[in-house]
């Protein structure tokens, strides 16, 4: 695909697609890209706040998982040999923050991002949409469109104004439908998407690009079972809207395939592409009944509880950062650096499995 402009607004779905991780992996590269003006990044003033208010929240819950950790495996501090120690450091919610919010505004406050200000936008207009089911305002939950609205339509304008189209990153399906209507926007579904596409049409990375991605064909094999390896020696979690939270007990791959590569950095000895793993898993969930169960008070046990044992089969998508060597340029030299999982637990979802058989039932105690 031709890269058709070098105006980017992204939303502030889109870095949290990245985990608002400013300053690494893929908003690295972004920021990278910003500052040797391969792109012109724009963000609203909307979008802004949204950012610095969702850092907060972020940082607020890392924190406080991070201390109920330290809690809960408050003895592994007798282990410091076995773990390689530093599992117990002091963190504040202050400190880490303020990092977050620096590296944060060193993307934008870097003299070449451009903010843009809604307070031009009319909310007649908005409100005009609103009303009409306009997009982004054509699903239910409207009122929280707003923020989006402003910020499209600001864009918009600044569009129009320069003569410029403008790339559009939202991981967000109701940007998508504006952009789809309006011929000044062209919709990418996320930040790695616009790394590929910049990098797949910068001259001077056209043909490294090439040639990164015929090194990892031929790593292709190596990568899969460094994946696959990964992933049995991994913890597992079972998600559910139904609130159920049965016990995994043994996992098995059936099928393992890289389903998605996006090149986001790339140089004459290496190249770093964000992946996505599609994964077919037939896993033993053991259930835990106690509607039928009766507690004795005395003896403080339950009765009649009921346990039993089912196989499912998933298929999921793990996301992962794949970093590929190749020093000189030289195919010899082709070596897998790293594979990252976003997951510190997989999640094996449920809702979507398909029920294979019940393995045994257990009723009693």
């Amino acid at each position: 695909m031709e890269l058709q402009t070098r105006l980017v607004f992204i939303d502030t779905s889109a870095y949290e697609m990245k985990r608002l991780q400013f300053g690494h992996y893929a908003l690295a590269r972004l920021e990278q890209m910003v500052a040797e003006r391969k792109i012109h990044l724009l963000i609203t003033d909307v979008v802004r706040s949204e950012i610095e208010s969702h850092l907060k929240k972020f940082a607020t819950e890392a924190v406080r998982h991070l201390n109920q950790f330290k809690k809960d495996a408050s003895f592994l501090r007798v282990a410091d040999e076995a773990t390689g120690g530093g599992l117990f450091p002091a963190v504040t919610l202050d400190a880490v923050l303020g990092e977050a919010t620096r590296k944060f505004r060193a993307l934008v406050d870097n003299g070449l991002t451009e903010t843009i200000s809604v307070a031009a936008v009319s909310p007649n207009q908005i409100f005009d949409d609103y009303f009409s089911g306009a997009p982004p305002f054509h699903r239910e939950a409207k009122k929280s469109e707003f923020p989006d609205a402003f910020s499209l339509a600001a864009v918009d304008a600044l569009a129009r104004a320069r003569m410029h189209k403008v790339y559009v990153v939202s991981g967000d399906r109701d940007m998508e439908a504006v952009a789809a209507a309006n011929n000044n926007f062209l919709y990418l579904s996320g930040i790695d998407e616009l790394l590929d596409l910049v990098n797949r049409n910068d001259a001077e990375l056209a043909e490294l690009s090439t040639f990164a991605d015929s090194v990892l064909e031929q790593l292709r094999v190596d990568i899969l079972a460094t994946a696959r390896k990964q992933i049995e020696e991994a913890e597992f979690s079972v998600s559910s809207d139904e609130g159920i939270d049965p016990e995994v007990e043994d996992i098995k791959i059936m099928s393992l395939e890289i389903a998605t590569l996006q090149l986001i950095d790339v140089s004459r000895d290496g190249a770093t592409y964000d992946a996505e793993f599609s994964v077919g898993l037939n896993a033993t969930h053991g259930f835990t009944d106690y509607t039928h169960a009766n507690y004795d008070r005395e003896d403080r046990v339950y009765y009649g509880v009921e346990h039993s044992t089912h196989l499912y089969s998933h298929g999921e998508l793990y996301k992962a950062t794949l970093e590929i060597g190749f020093t000189d340029g030289l195919r010899k030299n082709a070596e897998i650096i790293g594979l990252d999982f976003e997951e510190g637990i997989f999640d094996l979802d449920l809702d979507s499995a398909r029920h294979i058989r019940e393995i045994f039932p257990n009723y009693g105690q």
